[in-house]
């Protein structure tokens, strides 16, 4: 898709016209290092910023190229509001080693933390009744974002406020529902399928717009109907997180709702199926950047951690080893390291493997990966 220029920047088209003007208007040449000629050249190069700035300006109201602010008015034109981040949340339990014959009261607010970093905080005022050994709180994150999910259960085990009495706390189920902002593609791609939310005729577009409002952490939906005058809605999250059955019940909600569901459909909801894959592979680095290699290919945000993310993340994408071998061989992708590829690579698993819209790819976490250097 070609860029939209509403004012044309061609660098030495201005500069020739720039300075034939001012030789005109002086009635001479200008010969280089004339001190005139330098500061009409200085001229050009704030003339053509300006121009840049005025089409970047014009350009920020056509919803392809809008960002930030420009992009939540115009999501705003039409009824649709850029959703926030979402806070994480799960199940702590606050024990002590014997009974007690008084109550023990946890106050509201009362945090908790698996790493002091991510700390939770508990919803309601609990109360540890005499006789008992623990009680179970509804816990939220403090801030909202993805980074505070999937904290296995057990992690959660300091307590940051002190309560007289408790010995220990411990999550009873991981952390999850945790989302960040919605950053300006993914806003932007929602104000494109709102135009459907208008349709009564109940088209795909339709279906997914509302799937996809139906909660934060929803990143797609993949719809289509197994059998007549039935309507299957099979949502994926963010990070490629399958939904669960509240998530799934909550867009079953939305989309059969009797302002929503077209009344002859039958709208069910389903997780989608996943496919596994394992990764084997040999790859080639010279001695000279064979340290840098390995950081760059086996890292904790490496080559292969961004194939899996990447893999892992939508609905409708077949296993391509491709990817992973792209990843390796040239890597780009936002680092505070230095980022250096091998010199070849031979990929046994994953093969490329097609996959049916409703499959998402998974990887097993079954790996061999080597690497030898090369001269």
């Amino acid at each position: 898709m070609s860029n939209i220029e509403f004012i044309d920047i061609d660098s030495r088209t201005l500069y020739q016209k720039f300075i034939s003007n001012v030789e005109e208007k002086i009635g001479e040449d200008l010969p280089e290092g004339d001190e005139r000629r330098l500061y009409s050249e200085a001229l050009v190069a704030v003339l053509e910023a300006l121009f840049a700035t005025v089409n970047d300006s014009c350009r920020q109201r056509l919803l392809r190229y809008a960002r930030g602010e420009v992009l939540d008015a115009l999501g705003e034109n039409r009824g649709i509001t850029r959703q926030e981040s979402v806070k994480a949340t799960c199940t702590v339990r606050f024990s002590i080693e014997e009974a007690i014959s008084s109550n023990i009261t946890i106050p509201q607010g009362t945090r908790v933390t698996s790493d002091s970093i991510r700390y939770f905080a508990t919803d309601v005022t609990a109360v540890l009744t005499a006789g008992l050994t623990y009680v179970d709180v509804e816990c939220t994150a403090k801030e909202g974002g993805a980074k505070y999910n999937d904290i296995a259960i057990g992690e959660i085990k300091t307590l940051v406020d002190q309560v007289p009495y408790i010995d220990t706390v411990s999550n009873t189920t991981s952390t999850t529902g945790g989302s960040d902002q919605e950053t300006d593609d993914e806003y932007r791609d929602r104000i494109r399928a709102a135009s459907a939310a208008t349709s009564v005729a109940g088209p795909k577009a339709y279906y997914r717009y509302h799937a996809i409002n139906a909660d934060p952490t929803i990143a797609d939906a993949y719809i289509d109907s197994p059998s007549p005058g039935v309507v299957r809605v099979t949502p994926i999250c963010y990070g490629g997180e399958i939904p669960g059955s509240d998530l799934l019940a909550k867009v079953l909600a939305k989309c059969s709702a009797d302002d929503v569901r077209v009344l002859t459909d039958q709208v069910t909801t389903a997780a989608p199926d996943i496919e596994q894959y394992d990764i084997e592979l040999k790859y080639y680095t010279t001695s000279e950047d064979e340290s840098a290699c390995i950081e760059t290919i086996e890292g904790d945000d490496g080559a292969i951690a961004q194939y899996n993310a990447w893999q892992c993340s939508a609905l409708d994408r077949d296993i391509n080893p491709d990817k992973l071998r792209a990843l390796m061989l040239a890597p780009s992708w936002e680092s505070e390291k230095e980022l250096v590829g091998c010199t070849r690579v031979e990929i046994t698993s994953p093969t490329f493997t097609e996959l049916d819209a409703r499959t998402v790819a998974k990887f097993s976490g079954t790996m061999t990966v080597t690497h030898e250097v090369e001269g």
